[in-house]
């Protein structure tokens, strides 16, 4: 047998294997449909009602408090990301709420 006659078996099996496959597929489709219309099962019961977990750190909409308040203004700063005018090269327990 030659390498071509080989490789245009194998291509026939690997076409036949995903025909089977989308066959079954289907099958199994209708009979998961079959049992979710026969016992009533919710997206809850399998768990699939929920939304997907971000990754670690903080929860987008989570605020820190402020920390420092410039008295003068108003202005807070939480004592996180770029040091505001105010206060920067100030000692900051000045302005510590």
């Amino acid at each position: 047998m030659l390498y071509e006659e080989l490789r245009a078996k194998a291509a026939e099996i690997l076409a036949q294997a995903e025909q089977v496959k989308a066959e079954e597929k289907q099958q199994a489709i209708e009979a998961a449909r079959a049992m979710i219309d026969c016992y009533g099962i919710t997206a809850r019961d399998l768990g699939l009602d929920k939304a997907p977990k971000l990754k670690a750190g903080p929860k987008p909409g989570n605020k820190v408090s402020p920390k420092y308040r410039d008295p003068q203004s108003g202005a807070t700063w939480s004592g996180r990301g770029k040091t505001p005018k105010w206060i920067n090269g100030a000692d900051r327990s000045v302005y510590a709420i």
